[in-house]
């Protein structure tokens, strides 16, 4: 096998391990008392031919809040979608006309287009419930497709709600650490992860390059026990480098003296 081969194997696994792929059984989700507030799915799946040349496959799931009444939560929940009936029928309609839209949409581009090959289309849509703990609610958001005989484009959006206080959470809801510093931070932790320590050992160039980059702080986090989570999306940090997404870690003990006593109380973060 040569270097090159090699070097992306030892790569393509660090991502593999850093990164879990996405189901839709949410099997790891913490939660402390789930009855306080009950949770479903709603999935619509399909396999459409399109053309003699070209079929799409359709998968797609939206989490369910049947006794949640807040609109100003729900809105938020469910904001990068633009869905106004949060009930279990307009939830499935939004879906199904989804998969109705993409389906038109992809027979004008195979109208318009030569397709040398045959291809197959993928679009997957996924929320799954990670933390249901303390009152703090966290889902994260999954996107793929694939179009035209090109790779898989995807991405993660994290959000984190604070049911008690009906809100979506901002950084400032967790830590007092000035934007800069928790930047400087997160840069450090960066160089500490699996994936930068196996590209200095074996791709000193991708090394280099994004040791050499300012992190800024991302909106897109998450939490648990024992970390706060920043997760940056595939070439957000840089275009000059194909790495996928990133997930950095920031511990509780790395933020002591900064942490929001209400936050601390309710995690328990001695």
């Amino acid at each position: 096998m040569k270097k090159k081969e090699f070097i992306w194997m030892i790569l393509l696994l660090c991502i593999i391990f850093a990164c879990k792929e996405i189901e839709f059984k949410n099997n790891n989700v913490q939660a402390d008392n789930p009855s306080k507030l009950i949770i479903d799915s709603v999935i619509e799946e399909d396999s459409i031919k399109i053309s003699d040349s070209m079929s799409m496959k359709y998968s797609a799931q939206l989490l369910l809040f049947p006794n949640l009444n807040d609109k100003k939560l729900l809105d938020s929940i469910y904001s990068n979608k633009n869905i106004t009936d949060f009930s279990k029928g307009g939830l499935q309609k939004f879906l199904v006309k989804e998969k109705k839209d993409l389906i038109e949409n992809s027979k004008k581009i195979v109208k318009f287009s030569k397709l040398k090959s045959r291809q197959d289309w993928k679009y997957v849509s996924q929320m799954n419930l990670k933390l249901n703990k303390n009152d703090y609610l966290y889902i994260q958001y999954y996107d793929s497709k694939s179009e035209e005989g090109n790779k898989d484009v995807y991405r993660y959006k994290e959000k984190v709600f604070d049911l008690k206080n009906h809100k979506r959470m901002v950084i400032s809801d967790i830590t007092a650490m000035s934007e800069t510093k928790l930047a400087d931070l997160i840069k450090v932790n960066l160089s500490k992860t699996t994936m930068m320590q196996q590209m200095q050992k074996y791709d000193s160039k991708a090394y280099e390059i994004l040791s050499s980059l300012s992190v800024p702080v991302t909106n897109n986090f998450y939490f648990d026990d024992n970390n706060l989570y920043f997760h940056y999306n595939m070439n957000q940090l840089t275009e000059n480098y194909d790495i996928g997404d990133i997930i950095i870690p920031v511990s509780w003990d790395d933020l002591k003296g900064t942490l929001k006593p209400e936050f601390m109380q309710r995690m328990k973060i001695k």
